[in-house]
């Protein structure tokens, strides 16, 4: 197929980019640069918005190369900061729309920014190929806040505007187009959120780690999702998610060095349970790789090991 990757630079799409090269024609539209807000800042609880430290800045850093090496190693030829008017290849099969803001936290601090990414971004690229499927990656944000496990059908309560905006671009989405609600896409390569610059920010200042007990889903496990997607398409609304959550013990049986641990609630101060993907896997007949945290957690360290030694 010939498949448009939105966002082909970031966390999600390059991964998506170095596995669907290996099979499909992709093409990439992103304009990520240093002064991107998810590279460029942080919020730090009561402190507000503040830029990022050099810890962060290494860490960022060390996740773009990792991203670009992806991307490079399986597909040759990209554009970078495309314009939704000038794509040279129109006659795509699939579009893939991983572009957008990816931080519920930030948003606050920057509306404008959040609301074009997500909802004017989609607007323009359905205008551009209305005739063309979409997998649109949207959020469990959507659903605000719960306690349990929840399937497609509870009923939408977006609390934040980040949130909202997702519900928005949701409904851009027609009859022909699969919707994915994922819950805390976590791996090697997110520069925003990696689990190993989190531990090293908060040990350096003297502080204990912070771990939200919620619902995850490991990158591998989300490419493989959308493998299935793409050779099976039921278009449709579908929760991407593990039936286990993050936990300090696998994080502390992994992390080289000691930490103190506490738990906290999600960024809306509300709890969040998990996500049922019932309907993803029985729909495409589809089986996760991993079956608990620490696997995950050992293989994103492997890999992130791996590459600070090259």
């Amino acid at each position: 197929m010939k498949i448009l990757i939105t966002g082909g630079f970031g966390f999600i799409g390059s991964h998506l980019v170095a596995e669907l090269g290996r099979t499909h024609h992709v093409d990439i539209i992103d304009g990520f640069d240093r002064n991107y807000v998810g590279y460029k800042y942080i919020h730090r609880g009561t402190k507000g918005l503040q830029e990022t430290n050099q810890i962060e800045k290494r860490h960022r850093e060390l996740n773009l190369r990792y991203r670009i090496n992806l991307v490079s190693e399986k597909f040759k030829n990209f554009w970078k900061q495309w314009t939704y008017v000038d794509i040279p290849n129109k006659n795509y099969d699939l579009i893939i729309n991983c572009g957008a803001l990816s931080e519920a936290i930030l948003s606050q601090h920057f509306p404008d920014f959040t609301y074009d990414s997500i909802v004017v971004g989609l607007d323009r690229i359905k205008k551009c190929f209305p005739k063309t499927p979409v997998l649109h990656i949207s959020s469990s944000m959507v659903y605000g806040t719960w306690e349990g496990v929840i399937d497609e059908q509870y009923s939408l309560g977006a609390v934040d505007h980040y949130g909202d905006s997702k519900t928005k671009a949701e409904t851009l989405c027609g009859e022909k187009d699969v919707i994915l609600r994922p819950i805390h896409v976590y791996g090697m390569g997110d520069g925003k959120f990696s689990i190993w610059m989190n531990i090293e920010r908060q040990i350096a200042a003297a502080k204990p780690v912070m771990v939200e007990r919620a619902g995850c889903i490991y990158i591998d496990d989300f490419v493989l999702a959308i493998k299935n997607i793409l050779d099976n398409w039921r278009p449709g609304i579908y929760n991407i998610s593990y039936t286990f959550t993050r936990n300090a013990e696998a994080l502390a049986n992994t992390y080289p060095e000691p930490f103190n641990v506490e738990y906290k609630s999600g960024p809306t101060g509300k709890p969040r349970g998990l996500l049922s993907s019932k309907k993803l896997l029985n729909t495409f007949n589809l089986e996760f790789g991993y079956t608990n945290y620490e696997e995950t957690v050992r293989d994103y360290y492997r890999k992130y090991e791996d590459f600070c030694s090259q």
